[in-house]
């Protein structure tokens, strides 16, 4: 959350991931944020920043193949960041399976993440 977070990332930013398993998150409301957090547990790891106020932001999560949202998140496999500085982990976690997804935190979306399967 910087003083330029204000809007939602430009299509060119969010355009340099294109890996169709990663899905990013403009979360202005901080509804994910709050979610993600509140649903973190062992043995899922701990972050290691990225809170301010209560609130993740710029933290990247890795889940394992078939991972679906229920009642509460699934433990992801890598959730840290800030992203730049995980990028390593986040690339190992990817290609040790070709069905892990990536959830990042910020993309503007309509869609409701409490019901979306994690792919």
């Amino acid at each position: 959350m910087l003083p330029t977070d204000w809007s939602a990332p430009a299509s060119s930013v969010l355009g340099r991931l294109s890996d169709p398993r990663i899905r990013q998150y403009w979360d202005p409301n901080h509804v994910l944020a709050t979610r993600m957090r509140s649903d973190a547990r062992s043995p899922q790891p701990g972050q290691d920043c990225c809170m301010r106020s209560g609130i993740l932001w710029d933290l990247a999560a890795v889940y394992p193949p078939g991972a679906t949202w229920s009642d509460s998140m699934p433990l992801a496999v890598v959730f840290n960041g800030p992203v730049v500085d995980v990028i390593s982990r986040v690339e190992s976690a990817m290609l040790s399976g070709p069905r892990t997804s990536l959830l990042l935190l910020p993309e503007r979306t309509d869609r409701n993440p409490a019901t979306a399967a994690v792919r």
